[in-house]
């Protein structure tokens, strides 16, 4: 690490450090409630300030502080069938020219009786992989996987989430998950485009996470041992993926979190901008209760059919320290972006979350 990046990151840590006294506590609550009790919302906030540095093999090094998301949160329920989520977002908010504010989700749930079968409808985030549909509040990482998105693009989604409806379910004991999501994808100048068709099953060797996101490590609160796949189309574009996800306490409050996923993805001739590709993301580490520290590594690789595209590979190592669990936590990381045949970059992420909802 240079000079100036070690100055960047000192100078980075003293700014987001002073934010820490005003993170209110994790455990609180902002909920409004119907007499009878059948009826609330609550509302909750994230907020996750960044300092960047990014060091490319030529040219000058990129250094940035910023709100890499800043959401407001509300969510509750209208009856004992129907429930509701929103949330809006700013994301990259001070970086560059970005002030762009808008709704990101807004999903609405019917459950007619168990949780065998329910519905979703809304702004629906696509669980193409695990970690593609996990909340970014419960990262293990300072933020999701390189290629965790690469499709979220050229199928016109705001930030992953696509419109549509979809059937959600538990089955065998919770052992079982299924999604099964009908969705607008890219719609074309002419709106004339099939639908997109999103499916996935999900095998729970212990509970069932039964929320609309997944969540990232529980900081050993929980064990949890899944292994899923996805399945995800519209018109001769097709992404298959396969996935596991495991949280395992190991006595003391301590944990060990990991997952991994490989997916192939192609938008052949209908989205020209989305080659061929095989993706690769694995991720791991440890929760030290102790001294409430999560030293981390993730790795994602991107290689491409073609030989005339240039194939990624990024390496992540970093430590987090959550003060307050994911209500309050700070985590710094250092990425190697090795491009085959292209530059190469270095980046150092230094992250403050404040949470409550």
């Amino acid at each position: 690490m240079g000079r100036n990046n070690r100055v960047f990151a000192f100078a980075a840590a003293l700014s987001l450090t002073a934010f820490l006294g005003a993170v209110p506590p994790a455990q609180a609550e902002w909920k409004i409630e119907s007499e009878d009790g059948n009826s609330s919302i609550k509302f909750g906030f994230l907020a996750q300030m960044r300092g960047e540095s990014i060091n490319p093999e030529f040219g000058a090094t990129q250094r940035d502080l910023f709100f890499r998301r800043l959401r407001l949160l509300a969510g509750g329920r209208i009856n004992d069938q129907w429930s509701f989520f929103f949330e809006t977002d700013t994301p990259n908010l001070g970086k560059g020219d970005s002030d762009d504010f808008f709704m990101q989700d807004f999903v609405v749930t019917y459950k007619p009786s168990s949780d065998a079968f329910m519905l979703d409808f809304g702004q629906l985030l696509g669980a193409v992989t695990y970690n593609s549909n996990q909340s970014a509040v419960s990262l293990m990482a300072t933020d999701y996987g390189a290629t965790s998105f690469v499709w979220a693009g050229a199928l016109d989604t705001k930030v992953g989430r696509d419109y549509g409806v979809r059937a959600r379910g538990y089955l065998f004991d919770d052992h079982l998950e299924y999604r099964a999501s009908v969705l607008g994808g890219n719609r074309g100048s002419d709106s004339n485009n099939s639908l997109r068709f999103l499916g996935r099953l999900m095998f729970n060797v212990f509970g069932a996470q039964k929320g609309l996101f997944y969540t990232g490590t529980t900081l050993g609160s929980k064990q949890l041992l899944s292994f899923g796949v996805s399945y995800d189309q519209q018109e001769d574009y097709q992404t298959f993926s396969v996935d596991g996800f495991w949280d395992q306490p190991i006595g003391g409050g301590n944990a060990v979190t990991a997952q991994a996923s490989w997916s192939n993805v192609d938008g052949d001739d209908f989205l020209t901008s989305l080659p061929d590709q095989d993706n690769i993301m694995l991720e791991a580490g440890v929760y030290l209760s102790g001294l409430k520290l999560l030293p981390f590594v993730q790795y994602t690789s991107q290689d491409f059919d073609s030989s005339s595209r240039n194939d990624v590979d990024k390496t992540m190592i970093g430590i987090g320290y959550f003060f307050r669990g994911h209500g309050g936590n700070v985590k710094l990381s250092y990425a190697n972006v090795d491009t085959n045949g292209g530059n190469d970059r270095d980046e150092i992420w230094l992250q403050l979350q404040a949470f409550s909802f």
